[in-house]
């Protein structure tokens, strides 16, 4: 069975790939890689655009894992169509873009967005209305992996969590969870809506100025999902005109983020360059799950974790 990699494998990862009995690996560097490195491909492990005309064409690609957990950028439709198996990151970013979303609560709750700019300033200067998120309400805007661990860790301080995706299915760590249907009735009950959504055709433009004028004035937006979930002319008004009382931005649209919006100027606006998915643990979190895929399909010919539904697009 051949397999193309175009992550860099360590050698430690490309023995153990190696060890799994019949498995006939090859990696290349995605700058690198032409359409010929596809022939004869089965498994392909991770994307590239160089390669999309030679994936449609191929009679022998089964499978596709990508690194990522956003799956927006491929060819959906004809992947679909072509059957090809899709399986993607989720879960392998969880800890640190849920360490990031606390990041973003505290530092608003304790003010250091705005007690960083003293020190930059040199000036030694307390700020009135520090408060804490202990007995906050977070309410969590599509709740799988990424969601999950946020409701986890906000539960760990002393927090209400609300979850919010199609289902109302119970979760841990999740005090409610409600269908979306309901999620526009509830949302003035809350402090915190943490963005968690994936980009799909259901998710574009949700969060608009309706919802922000729901929202209490007293309520922090954060998204940590896709920056297409969210109007961001609607939500520049809703800050400007004080209708909730600040945001947390790892992703916007378009990105980067240009530099004439007046967002950057906002006090109440903490913005990070779409960096909450990147840390020093990710790809080894992303191979394991790879390695564990490429077990079972080698041995039973399915995948057992992160098959993208093709129908929802995550």
């Amino acid at each position: 069975m051949k397999v193309l990699s175009l992550v860099n494998l360590t050698k430690k990862q490309t023995e153990k790939i190696q060890s799994i009995s019949g498995v006939d690996l090859r990696v290349v560097s995605p700058k690198k890689v032409t359409p010929e490195d596809l022939d004869g491909v089965e498994v392909l492990y991770d994307w590239s655009n160089t390669l999309k005309d030679a994936v449609l064409k191929s009679d022998t690609l089964n499978w596709i894992q990508v690194v990522r957990a956003g799956v927006d950028a491929l060819p959906l439709p004809e992947l679909k169509e072509k059957g090809v198996i899709l399986t993607n990151g989720s879960g392998a970013n969880s800890i640190n873009i849920a360490e990031q979303t606390l990041a973003y609560m505290l530092m608003f709750e304790r003010r250091i967005n705005l007690t960083a700019e003293h020190q930059n300033a040199h000036e030694w200067k307390q700020i009135d209305n520090y408060d804490e998120v202990y007995n906050k309400t977070i309410m969590i805007v599509g709740v799988g992996h990424i969601g999950t661990l946020i409701a986890k860790y906000a539960k760990a301080l002393g927090m209400k969590t609300i979850g919010v995706r199609r289902t109302d299915q119970p979760t841990e760590y999740i005090d409610e969870m409600i269908p979306m249907s309901e999620m526009k009735a509830r949302i003035n009950e809350v402090h915190f809506v943490v963005n968690a959504l994936p980009d799909t055709e259901e998710t574009v433009g949700m969060f608009n100025k309706e919802i922000f004028q729901l929202m209490s004035k007293k309520a922090y937006y954060i998204n940590i999902g896709r920056g297409k979930t969210t109007n961001m002319d609607d939500l520049v008004s809703a800050l400007q005109d004080g209708e909730i009382a600040g945001a947390g931005l790892d992703v916007t649209t378009p990105e980067p983020l240009p530099s004439d919006s007046p967002l950057w100027d906002m006090k109440n606006v903490i913005i990070t360059p779409h960096d909450a998915g990147n840390s020093v643990h990710y790809e080894e979190r992303a191979f394991d799950i790879f390695k564990r895929n490429l077990k079972s399909y080698v041995e039973n010919g399915e995948v057992v974790v992160n098959e993208v539904n093709y129908s929802t697009g995550y």
